[in-house]
């Protein structure tokens, strides 16, 4: 009984100090000082059904007035309204939704769901699933191509990317891409894609035309790329990776810019191309924001406080935005000039 005693008293001593813990880490967030380059401008919250510790969304996307959010923990695609940030409508059946894309031309999303390895086609209008399109093994991430009308989604697990037609509906290849996908991002100018892979710190080029991977571009010293931005008219691409880099590459090259530290557990990164900043969400409650002096020299800003658990972002090219993910809500925030 001794013996019991004991290790119950250590147990307690030690959940006590676990609390201790993470009070003070939440103290510490709620006293850090605000942000120099950007300001809170808002929560969103999704109403979802109550999962006790399984409240998680994936991906956004923005669309000018509407903000889709991958309610992943619940299955659906969350559709709000970016001014008055009430949700316009929910579209479920989409088990594990990670990513979403829009393509306006046809009037269509695309949302990828692991739980059955599907892409869900929804119409914008109505916002009912209209087609159920095979997405490879664990699609995770997924764009629209517009200059080639095609829908691209990165099969995690299957280490493959699926091609999909916008208009039929139909897949068009699955592409062996020789490692894990995570963010991709279309040139607009040629159609190319370019991706991201996790696992081999890569960044490879996607000729969908040719169906083929054309180009492989190492990362340098940057591990685990997770989020991928494009600036188009410069010809850079910003990789977000796991050890605290944003690498800068040239797109056409694969020549390395320069990398720039980061705050940790890094997922998101978006470009502002009008205030040409670069946002990454890192998930120990910051956001660091880069300036672009040039195509070639950036400088840190800072590294900016938000909400614990805030992985995802996207940017409003409009508005100037920024929308981050944390657990199930999604806080806003204005840029500061």
């Amino acid at each position: 009984m001794r013996v019991i005693r004991f290790l119950l008293k250590g147990l307690a001593a030690v959940v006590a100090l676990l609390v201790l813990v993470v009070i003070g880490f939440y103290i510490y967030l709620a006293t850090r000082p605000p942000g120099k380059t950007i300001k809170p401008a808002g929560i969103i919250s999704v109403p979802a059904p109550f999962r006790f510790g399984r409240y998680f969304i994936d991906y956004m996307f923005v669309d000018g007035a509407r903000l889709y959010v991958g309610f992943t923990s619940h299955g659906f695609v969350g559709v709000i309204d970016t001014l008055t940030y009430q949700v316009i409508a929910t579209i479920g059946g989409l088990p594990r939704v990670h990513g979403i894309a829009i393509a306006a031309d046809n009037g269509r999303g695309f949302a990828t769901a692991s739980g059955d390895n599907t892409v869900g086609v929804f119409d914008l209008s109505n916002h009912r699933i209209v087609e159920r399109v095979p997405g490879g093994v664990d699609p995770d991430a997924i764009i629209y191509d517009e200059k080639l009308h095609l829908v691209y989604a990165g099969d995690h697990d299957g280490k493959t990317g699926t091609l999909i037609d916008a208009a039929s509906l139909k897949v068009v290849a699955t592409l062996p891409l020789g490692g894990e996908p995570e963010y991709p991002q279309a040139d607009p100018q040629s159609g190319l894609i370019y991706q991201n892979l996790e696992d081999t710190s890569e960044l490879v080029v996607i000729d969908p035309q040719k169906q083929a991977v054309i180009k492989r571009y190492k990362l340098g010293s940057g591990e685990g790329p997770t989020g991928l931005a494009f600036d188009s008219a410069n010809r850079r691409l910003f990789s977000a990776c796991r050890n605290k880099e944003l690498v800068v590459l040239n797109a056409d090259t694969g020549e390395i810019v320069t990398s720039l530290p980061i705050g940790a557990l890094v997922d998101g990164v978006a470009y502002d191309a009008s205030l040409r900043r670069v946002y990454t969400a890192n998930a120990a409650a910051s956001m660091t924001v880069i300036q672009q002096d040039s195509a070639d020299s950036y400088r840190v800003l800072e590294n900016a406080p938000t909400h614990f658990g805030g992985h995802s972002l996207v940017v409003d090219s409009m508005t100037h935005r920024i929308y981050v993910a944390y657990f199930g809500s999604v806080a806003v925030y204005d840029p500061i000039p």
